[in-house]
């Protein structure tokens, strides 16, 4: 009672406007409030939100935890390769069960029941490439280490669901329907590890697929994985969190600040995961403070399709290892001294190209949409920039949506699919630019129509990545964007041979006057669908759900 007068007291004085201008807001919660904690990895939870989940507990605040996968692989080697880091063969679905183990274990100990967490199993390290190519028709995303092309877990919400797009979604949304959740604490769509950056945005779908049936929650997206951050990497439990300092601007933080016993049971927590804090705890403790921070990147709003924005990159530390963290690792586990010579072997392939992204703009004109990226170096072959662009329409199944990957260099396009689908030369329109700078014009048709688009890019040198930008969300709402009965350019079947490289395209003329589009098809179940045949779908495999055992390592004592 005396901790809901201290909340209630200090939200009058927000209200009041006495808070500092430019500080973290505080976190708050009650009444009817529900925590929903979306973990990429077993440890994220503790990690990201430790002190928050042990302060929802004390509110009587109902608690579920969701790990996306089941961390059979090591999440930290990601923060010092630019490709999939060289491990040795050992880790394979039993460390998953091991860890599965641990996380149960973890939960207890910030006082969850084992009926609060959800385990879903999805392929450590292969997540982000999931949703890059991974929908439709194309074949299940098949695991390097595991071999696994399915979940292998047989105490997962679905095991035998495929490593596929629209089965990530269907359990993603289950288990959003399933609590309904006000609070739902996300990875940061920065973070430097492919899994938090993948379960971001698969989570922001599920969430826009739910929002006819529950009032849309507040989101915290959680900073965790960064090859510079936190700093100082030591343990300083009475020390403030602080945010990246490369993410301070144009973000929003909330804060949760904590006391020393929930400081204390949060490290409690994170040596239960007993694999993880044996080879890395000089790393982990280093996110022990006396605060958690969240903040999310805000959606970039262009009402129907026309406006403009500017967006600076400010993020220097992307492939930049921690030489103080590398040697820390080192001497805990062997296995570092690999990965330290793979980054050091990729380095030197780059010979100093590194973090070139120096900003991008976007701007719509109500039917096309321009992307353009500028570099801080001139782009030199054989690099080639990579652009995404997912779009999301209401009534439409994400999957079905166009999956547009655009690859240029600085004079030309190189491709344009869907998918695995080459698209027809002319789909997209590059514009003439300079040597540090590239830019695209892209119908808004080609993507479907879209109410909202995700928007990611790459800088490669062949299959070895420069620099990438956060995907950004682009809100089109508004103004409703003209809906037209021509289908996107059909497209091409994939050739083993490489696409033709087409010439810079210049101005398109005005289209010409179309004949008006047939009456739209009949409506089902309320809504008018698109038109033309839905592509096909890979069927789901789903076994019957399995309830998580009562008695597991979770509840037997463990001491340290």
């Amino acid at each position: 009672m005396a901790r809901r007068r201290f909340h209630l007291a200090l939200a009058a004085t927000l209200l009041a406007g006495a808070w500092p201008a430019g500080a973290a807001q505080p976190l708050l919660l009650g009444g009817d409030e529900r925590l929903l904690v979306l973990a990429p990895h077993p440890d994220d939870e503790t990690l990201a939100a430790g002190g928050l989940i042990q302060e929802a507990i004390g509110l009587d605040v109902p608690v579920r935890v969701c790990f996306f996968t089941m961390g059979d692989n090591n999440e930290i080697a990601f923060l010092f390769t630019r490709r999939h880091p060289v491990l040795m063969p050992g880790v394979t679905r039993s460390s998953g069960m091991l860890r599965q183990n641990e996380a149960l274990a973890a939960c207890t100990q910030l006082g969850l029941s084992t009926n609060d967490v959800v385990f879903l199993g999805y392929p450590d390290s292969g997540t982000l490439d999931i949703w890059n190519h991974h929908w439709r028709a194309v074949p299940p995303y098949r695991s390097s280490l595991t071999r696994a092309t399915a979940v292998p877990y047989p105490r997962a919400l679905t095991p035998g669901s495929a490593y596929a797009g629209e089965d990530i979604l269907d359990d993603l949304s289950e288990v959003i329907r399933d609590f309904a959740p006000t609070h739902i604490v996300v990875p940061h769509p920065a973070d430097h590890n492919v899994d938090h950056r993948a379960l971001y945005l698969f989570a922001r779908v599920a969430l826009w697929e739910a929002q006819d049936e529950l009032p849309a929650p507040g989101i915290l997206a959680a900073p965790v994985h960064f090859t510079q951050w936190p700093e100082p990497r030591q343990y300083q439990p009475m020390r403030p969190a602080a945010p990246p300092y490369f993410l301070d601007e144009g973000v929003e933080w909330v804060e949760m600040v904590l006391a020393p016993f929930q400081v204390s049971n949060k490290l409690a927590a994170l040596r239960r995961h007993h694999s993880q804090f044996l080879h890395s705890s000089a790393y982990l403790q280093s996110f022990l403070r006396k605060s958690e921070l969240f903040g999310d990147l805000p959606d970039i709003a262009l009402p129907g399709g026309a406006g403009s924005a500017e967006i600076g990159e400010t993020d220097e530390s992307q492939f930049r290892s921690d030489k103080e963290l590398f040697q820390s690792l080192s001497q805990e586990s062997g296995q570092w001294n690999d990965i330290a010579g793979q980054n050091a072997a990729e380095a030197s392939s780059l010979d100093g190209r590194d973090n070139d992204f120096e900003s991008r703009s976007i701007s719509g004109d109500g039917t096309r949409l321009t992307l353009s990226f500028r570099f801080r170096k001139p782009v030199e072959a054989p690099a080639s920039l990579s652009v995404r662009l997912f779009g999301y329409r209401a009534g439409t199944p994400f999957g079905d949506m166009p999956k547009i990957e655009i690859e240029l260099s600085t004079d030309r396009i190189l491709s344009v699919r869907d998918l695995d689908a080459r698209l027809p030369e002319g789909s997209v329109e590059q514009i003439p630019g300079t040597a540090v700078e590239i830019a695209v014009r892209v119908p808004f048709r080609l993507l479907g129509n879209p109410e909202k688009i995700f928007i990611g890019a790459k800088l490669s040198q062949r299959t070895l990545p420069i620099d990438w930008v956060p995907w950004r969300v682009l809100d089109l709402s508004g103004a409703a964007l003209p809906m037209t009965a021509v289908p996107p350019p059909k497209a091409e079947p994939s050739a083993t041979t490489p696409a033709p490289k087409t010439a810079p395209v210049q101005e398109m003329a005005p289209p010409a006057a179309k004949p008006p589009p047939p009456p739209p098809p009949p409506a089902v179940d309320g809504r008018t669908e698109p038109p033309g045949p839905p592509p096909a779908l890979a069927p789901r495999v789903n076994l019957p759900r399995q309830s998580i055992p009562e008695k597991t390592e979770a509840n037997e004592p463990v001491l340290w």
